[in-house]
């Protein structure tokens, strides 16, 4: 969501000295906030942002939109200075793009990298005022050492989000008592950064700019970072340098039991990169409360075409939980709101009937529980079944899959499956969605679970997980609400 939409106050710090008040009572709810690699707007961009420049974020802006903060790392300085490093890539752009930045949605870009000033210390200023005047927030620059290592504290949602960015690679413009330039890394300087950030803010997340270029497994010098970040308390260390993707993983150095989401680099967001893996980039979802975060996912984006398009969300590669009707990563162990109760009582079903799952819940998101079995009879043809692809319906003795909600307490059918395609061995209906397991008609051994959502006239699927999993509610975002979740699930 941009500022504007927001209403967001960008770079609003707390007056000087200030910190929050112990006795401040957390604030409700979560919010959702979405980081992303390295964005270039010169060089071989240039031409298609002269050309089309509405599109070359493509389909992003409903996800920077859908999030209550949106941040990138900008790896071109916003200037008309002429290019004065001695490195050979200009990756300067006219400062007039800040405007397509803030139309994407970005609330939120990085400076401190090695590009920052390539144009000279005219640059950086020239960027911080660019990105002002468009209505995003810089972060990690400065006119002075001071301003550039000050947390960036935006507001969204009720929470006190604080950003601070580093540049780790020992190449970028280094800003000084005097001059402008990027907060480079430094242990000592980037411990007190944090320190000040968590006296004035509900989530801290670091932007950290360097590692090895082209390497596609965790980089050891972020990730030695990104825990020593963690044992100081940031909820998110978002990496970026290496121009290629690599792992996202949930780390809690310190065994405070609030964890932080750490990549040490999500590559290219948009660049004119051809090298393979370059045009690959991915997208840092997070949701977080007065807790911390408890629940991520990856996007994955292309730049083939020198925009950005959206292709999907990753699937949990380990337990998974759903929130929006989609799956997420929880960053902590899910507990179980309660194991589903078995109906004391079954419906009349065929005589001829195999029970494979029973339980008591809300199955249908109206406020009541329900009885939902999942059972076997003999097959018979219906209109549904028959305009389905030719397939075995039947396991060795016969009989296929059903699966029907039946009013608790009268027994009375209120959703019948004529034919289930994959037999539902285990499940646990929670308001929100209903999480199932699915085995195969000869084997109880469970081989994908999925979600079910109710539609008013049946439900919907979305998601399937392969391999073993167990259906459970939780209350991941402790808001009170079941959500359906898979646990148990290892890591695929």
């Amino acid at each position: 969501m941009t500022l504007a939409l927001a209403g967001c106050s960008a770079g609003a710090a707390l007056p000087e000295g200030a910190t929050r008040d112990a006795n401040d009572v957390p604030p409700l709810g979560s919010i959702t906030m979405l980081f992303a690699g390295d964005v270039m707007l010169g060089r071989g961009v240039s031409p298609v942002v002269a050309s089309d420049p509405w599109s070359v974020f493509g389909d992003l802006n409903a996800k920077t939109d859908a999030a209550d903060l949106s941040v990138a790392n900008l790896e071109s300085a916003l200037t008309l200075m002429p290019h004065t490093s001695s490195n050979p890539n200009a990756l300067e752009a006219d400062p007039s793009v800040a405007d397509i930045l803030a139309a994407a949605g970005f609330d939120a870009v990085s400076v401190a990298n090695n590009h920052a000033g390539d144009a000279g210390a005219a640059s950086i200023t020239d960027t911080l005022d660019a990105l002002r005047g468009a209505g995003v927030s810089p972060v990690g620059g400065g006119r002075t050492a001071a301003e550039a290592y000050a947390p960036v504290i935006i507001r969204t949602g009720g929470f006190a989000v604080a950003l601070l960015a580093f540049d780790a690679t020992g190449g970028g413009l280094r800003a000084s008592q005097i001059g402008a330039g990027v907060a480079a890394w430094d242990s000592e300087l980037a411990g007190a950064a944090v320190a000040r950030a968590r006296t004035l803010a509900d989530i801290v997340a670091v932007s950290v700019h360097g590692g090895a270029e082209y390497q596609f497994g965790a980089d050891p010098y972020l990730s030695g970072i990104g825990r020593e970040l963690a044992s100081w308390g940031v909820d998110v260390v978002w990496c970026h340098g290496p121009h290629v993707v690599q792992p996202t993983k949930v780390v809690d150095p310190d065994g405070d039991g609030r964890p932080t989401v750490a990549v040490t680099s999500l590559g290219n967001l948009l660049f004119d990169q051809s090298i393979p893996g370059t045009t690959r980039g991915a997208v840092l979802e997070v949701e977080a409360n007065a807790s911390g975060v408890f629940a991520y996912r990856v996007g994955v984006t292309d730049t083939t075409e020198r925009r950005v398009s959206f292709v999907r969300w990753r699937p949990p590669q380990g337990d998974a939980v759903v929130l929006d009707s989609e799956w997420y990563s929880p960053t902590r162990e899910i507990k179980a709101w309660s194991v589903p109760p078995e109906p004391t009582k079954l419906p009349a079903l065929p005589r001829e009937r195999r029970v494979d799952a029973s339980v008591v819940g809300d199955a249908n998101g109206d406020g009541r529980d329900e009885v939902v079995v999942s059972y076997r009879s003999p097959f018979r043809e219906t209109p549904e079944n028959s305009v389905l692809p030719p397939r075995n319906w039947t396991d060795s003795l016969g009989l296929a899959s059903h699966l029907g909600v039946y009013e608790s307490g009268t027994l009375r059918p209120l959703w019948v499956a004529g034919t289930v395609v994959h037999p539902v061995s285990a499940l646990a209906p929670c308001g929100s969605g209903m999480a199932v397991a699915y085995s195969t008609l000869d084997s109880p051994a469970t081989v994908a679970t999925e979600l079910w959502r109710w539609q008013g006239f049946g439900f919907v699927t979305a998601g399937e997980l392969p391999g073993p999993g167990t259906p459970v509610c939780t209350d991941i975002d402790a808001d009170g609400n079941k959500e359906p979740a898979i646990v148990e699930r290892g890591s695929q």
